[in-house]
């Protein structure tokens, strides 16, 4: 009896020990604990005032508050996550879907490679029209336009995918419509997809890392060696030198670099897939000379665009300081140190593309519905203003399309007045391009 009950308090006891350590762990934190990958906001605390008590979100924001800086919390969500995918191979993540071989994929790179994002003939035309347009103009001042197509994961390596999507059908893909529209108005393109997939067949290592949604170091380099040839032939510039010397084979997770396991991070797991071996080239620029020059660029880009200045130094060595990359039209992110504002929006555009050598739109697969981003509809403005008798056209269509509307679509939009106009004027601008 004695010895039943001294087993059931031990019991209790360490039950009681196992609930106290996550307070126990926040208040001290005597335990050492890796933080998550990723990016999470933390919730603050909560003032307790008549406004939160009123509203009634004291208590829940105070409850996340707690739930953020719970002990162990980390490790207990490592976890679970590992648990979820050693024994259902199934993600915490919906941004990131498991293939065969456990290589990582993007929902949004599967769907782009089967065409289950078209946007349609007529909007991909649209949007070629104007980057010719806008190329044409730029050329009269000097400016080359070069737009650079760059493949998602899944049109490089489509043998691993998931099998749920495996069996899916492949349609018309954005990647076909831009082609297809480039090529009958002699846009200036890169066709990086086209290039990888013929270097797939041959190269001895990844273009696409297993853990990693960006083309690797690898593929970097051997982009970059095409991509700079054809920024010297637009540009009639000599631009400074650079070549390979060998290269380093990464065959561990804690060696591979930047982008190369991102999407394996944000898992967050007790321990990480193996990598493929990775092979970073030692790239070597020579130093300038007074025959050589770099050109001055304005990148606009998603996320693949930054591969050419943190796997290796391309635009910091080829490119003059005067040169910006805006990350999707919306941030300057390189160089930080860039005195102007980093919101675009808040930057003139006619005096960013004063004096420039070169424009430069690098977009991947994913992102070719929205081709050159908000840069294309703004610049195609600059260069093609509209005249009195354009806007006073606007203004007939937007009153016929009110007169189209509903009662309902009136009433239940407090900007209907805008829509119209913007409807009407993108209904315009589409017939009198």
């Amino acid at each position: 009896m004695g010895t039943r009950f001294s087993i059931k308090h031990l019991l209790f006891g360490a039950l009681f020990l196992l609930l106290l350590l996550p307070a126990l762990q926040a208040k001290f934190n005597w335990v050492t604990v890796k933080p998550l990958d990723g990016y999470f906001d933390q919730q603050p605390h909560p003032e307790l005032d008549w406004d939160h008590i009123r509203k009634n979100t004291y208590q829940p924001q105070l409850e996340a508050y707690l739930q953020d800086r719970l002990g162990f919390r980390s490790w207990l969500l490592r976890l679970r996550n590992q648990l979820a995918y050693s024994l259902f191979r199934q993600t915490r993540v919906d941004i990131v879907t498991v293939g065969q071989d456990d290589v990582l994929y993007q929902p949004v790179s599967i769907a782009a490679y089967q065409g289950r994002d078209y946007a349609g003939a007529s909007e991909l035309d649209y949007r070629v029209q104007l980057l010719k347009v806008i190329q044409d103009s730029l050329a009269a001042q000097g400016t080359q336009l070069l737009v650079v197509l760059a493949p998602g994961k899944a049109r490089i390596l489509p043998g691993q995918l998931p099998s749920q999507y495996a069996g899916l059908p492949r349609t018309t893909s954005n990647y076909d419509g831009v082609l297809q529209a480039a090529r009958r108005y002699q846009l200036n393109v890169l066709d990086a997809a086209a290039l990888m997939q013929r270097w797939q067949d041959t190269t001895r290592f990844p273009l696409f890392p297993r853990g990693g949604t960006h083309w690797s170091g690898y593929a970097t380099a051997l982009v970059a060696d095409t991509l700079f040839r054809r920024v010297e032939h637009l540009t009639r510039l000599d631009l400074p030198d650079f070549a390979t010397h060998g290269y380093t084979v990464a065959t561990s997770i804690d060696s591979m670099r930047y982008t190369d396991d991102d999407l394996q991070k944000i898992l967050n797991r007790m321990w990480s897939t193996p990598p493929y071996p990775m092979a970073y080239p030692r790239v070597r620029f020579s130093p300038d000379t007074a025959r050589k020059q770099r050109a001055n660029a304005l990148i606009i880009g998603d996320s693949f665009a930054q591969s050419f200045y943190n796997f290796y130094p391309y635009f910091q060595k080829l490119f003059t300081p005067a040169s910006r990359y805006w990350a999707g039209y919306e941030y300057v992110f390189w160089p930080e140190s860039a005195p102007e504002s980093h919101t675009v929006r808040d930057l003139n555009l006619r005096e960013q593309l004063a004096g420039r050598h070169m424009v430069l739109l690098i977009c991947t697969e994913q992102n070719f519905g929205q081709l050159g981003f908000g840069f294309t509809y703004q610049a195609y403005r600059l260069f093609r203003p509209f005249t009195p008798a354009d806007e006073a056209a606007i203004s007939e269509l937007a009153k016929e399309l009110e007169k189209q509307a509903s009662w309902e679509e009136i009433a239940n939009d407090p900007d209907f007045a805008r829509h119209v106009r913007e409807k009407a004027t993108s209904l315009y601008e589409r017939k009198h391009i």
